[in-house]
């Protein structure tokens, strides 16, 4: 947790708008993909473990010296007897090329992995006709609740979110184990929003908090790394999707990141229903021995 606010400056120069480079993300998914980070010469290195494909590096971000970091990047595979495998964001592919060449056995797009992207703008108000949907959704939530109130979290309030995070796991009967997992790292990252340099809040009603999120801003984009919503209550994620951008958007934020989908289909037909921008895609890139 120390490291955090070391961390976050060299998260802070990567230009993807990748999740993978937030540190709230890094931290809720840490345990899930074995991470263990360096910095070398200026820059960051993330070593981790991804379903299908193995120990992997993250492709280096930082303002020091590139080459270096790919060096140390080589060596630690070689000491430790790894394939040099990367995990990239789609812009970062030409780096890769430039620095292995015709060492690059091939690139192996992740689509359950691509990052969804929205103009923050259109998230905070669903003006427009391909967002009808989701604005009627979020005027029933507010006529069945015209009490609802957006709450930050603050040291006073956070026992009140991390309830909700309990009521949600116990009626949500999560028994996935990537469920499990996230609902397990999603209570541990709001406890620790503050060192960690995110932004939360919950939904409060009279029939008790409806939903909860939680993210940060990291250059122009907002990165959204907890999103729950009581299904019992119409509207309640389309409520929180709208509200927590108002909240948490800078002025000069003009993206909203929802991470990925995870290949689970309801939760990819729930994020196209958004009407996203694009999408931050990302790549397994494997390289030959040399």
């Amino acid at each position: 947790m120390e490291s955090a606010a070391a961390l976050r400056p060299l998260f802070g120069t990567q230009t993807y708008r990748a999740c993978d480079y937030t540190m709230g993300a890094n931290f809720q998914w840490r345990g899930f993909y074995r991470s263990a980070y360096a910095v070398a010469d200026g820059m960051l290195i993330i070593r981790g473990e991804y379903m299908g494909a193995g120990p992997l590096y993250m492709l280096p971000v930082g303002t020091g010296d590139l080459a270096a970091a790919f060096g140390a990047i080589e060596r630690d595979a070689a000491e430790r007897g790894l394939p040099l495998v990367y995990f990239t964001p789609g812009g970062g592919l030409g780096t890769l090329r430039e620095r292995y060449g015709a060492r690059i056995e091939r690139e192996e797009p992740v689509r359950y992995l691509f990052d969804y992207l929205y103009d923050i703008r259109s998230m905070q108000t669903f003006a427009g006709k391909k967002m009808h949907g989701q604005k009627n959704h979020l005027n029933r939530f507010l006529r069945e609740n015209p009490e609802a109130e957006f709450v930050p979290v603050t040291a006073e309030t956070l026992p009140e979110a991390e309830r909700f995070l309990e009521d949600f796991e116990r009626e949500a009967g999560l028994t996935a184990e990537v469920e499990v997992e996230e609902m397990t790292r999603a209570r541990e990252t709001l406890h620790a929003y503050e060192a960690l340099g995110l932004s939360a809040g919950f939904i409060r009603t009279e029939k008790g908090v409806a939903a909860l999120a939680a993210g940060e801003v990291v250059g122009d984009t907002l990165y959204v790394h907890i999103e729950k919503a009581r299904v019992s209550f119409h509207g309640a994620y389309q409520a929180i999707a709208s509200m927590y951008p108002r909240y948490a958007a800078k002025e000069d934020t003009l993206y909203l990141n929802r991470e990925d989908d995870s290949g689970d289909e309801g939760l990819r037909k729930s994020k196209l229903a958004y009407q996203p921008i694009g999408f931050t895609e990302k790549h397994f890139v494997f390289i030959r021995p040399e």
